[in-house]
C-alpha cells in the first residue's frame, strides 16, 4: 500500500483499526504521522460539529446590540457594531468551553443513540482482537487530557473518537472478566446526580459516573456489576493538571 491509498483509507476508518492499516503504520514514519494528523481532525471536527448552541442564542445577541444601535449617536454606530460582533463570537466561544450538565432525559437520550448508532457494530469489530494497539489507545486519552493505566491498557481492544452531548470524546471497548464493556468518556459533560443507570434496549445497560473532570458512560449486558466495574475504571484513570478540552 503506498501513502496516498493509506490516507485514502483513513478518510473512511480514520480510527485505523484493520490489520493491515496497524501494520502499515507501524511500518512507516510518513504513515504514522499521516494517522497522527487524521486522528487530530477528527477530533477538531467532533468539537467542531457536536457542540448544539441554545436555540436563539445569536439571534437574541445580535437583536439587543441592534436595538442599543438604533439609540446611540451616529458617531458610536460603528463601534457598537464592532461589539456585537465581539459579542457574539464571545458568547458562543465561552458557551462551547464550559463543562456543560445535561440533565438526565438528555443524557439518556444521547447514550441510548449512541449505542443504537454504532454500539453493536463497534462491538464487533473489536470482538476479534486480541488486543488493541496501545500507541493508539494512548494517543487518543492523551488528546483528550487523560492517562490510562497500564492494567486498563491491557483490556483495551477497541478506540475511536466519537461524539458526546459537548464536544469529542472517546469510544472504548474494553475485554473484562465480566464480559465485553464498552464505555464512552466525555471529557466535557457532567451529569447533575452520579452515578446514574440508563435502561437501553436489548437487553442492554448503562450507568453514567461524574469523574473528576468530565464523566464516563459504561455499557454492558444486563447482569453485569455496574457499580464495581465503574469503581475499577475510575480508579485507573488519570487526569492532566491544568489541562481544558
Amino acid at each position: 500500500m503506498n501513502l496516498l491509498e493509506f490516507k485514502r483509507r483513513l478518510m473512511t476508518d480514520p480510527g485505523a483499526r484493520s490489520a493491515e492499516m496497524r501494520a502499515e503504520r507501524a511500518r512507516d514514519d510518513e504513515f504514522a504521522a499521516a494517522a497522527d494528523a487524521s486522528n487530530r481532525f477528527e477530533i477538531m471536527l467532533h468539537r467542531a460539529v457536536s457542540v448544539p448552541v441554545p436555540h436563539g442564542l445569536a439571534e437574541q445577541i445580535i437583536l439587543r446590540q441592534s436595538l442599543e444601535q438604533q439609540n446611540a449617536k451616529p458617531a458610536w454606530r460603528g463601534i457598537l457594531a464592532i461589539a456585537a460582533a465581539l459579542a457574539l463570537a464571545v458568547a458562543l466561544t465561552t458557551f462551547n468551553l464550559v463543562e456543560r450538565n445535561p440533565t438526565m432525559p438528555q443524557m439518556a437520550e444521547h447514550i441510548a443513540w449512541h449505542w443504537q448508532h454504532d454500539g453493536p457494530q463497534t462491538l464487533a469489530t473489536a470482538s476479534g482482537e486480541l488486543a488493541s494497539d496501545t500507541d493508539q489507545v494512548r494517543r487518543v486519552f492523551s488528546e483528550l487530557g487523560v492517562h490510562i493505566e497500564p492494567a486498563l491498557l491491557a483490556k483495551v481492544r477497541l478506540t475511536k473518537f466519537c461524539p458526546t452531548p459537548d464536544g469529542a470524546g472517546a469510544h472504548v471497548v474494553l475485554a473484562t472478566e465480566q464480559g465485553p464493556i464498552t464505555l464512552y468518556y466525555m471529557p466535557r459533560t457532567r451529569i447533575p446526580s452520579s452515578p446514574a443507570s440508563i435502561p437501553l434496549a436489548d437487553g442492554m445497560q448503562s450507568m453514567v459516573v461524574n469523574l473528576e473532570r468530565g464523566s464516563m458512560a459504561l455499557v454492558a449486558e444486563a447482569g453485569a456489576d455496574m457499580p464495581e466495574l465503574a469503581r475499577e475504571i475510575t480508579h485507573q484513570l488519570s487526569f492532566a493538571p491544568g489541562m481544558t478540552i
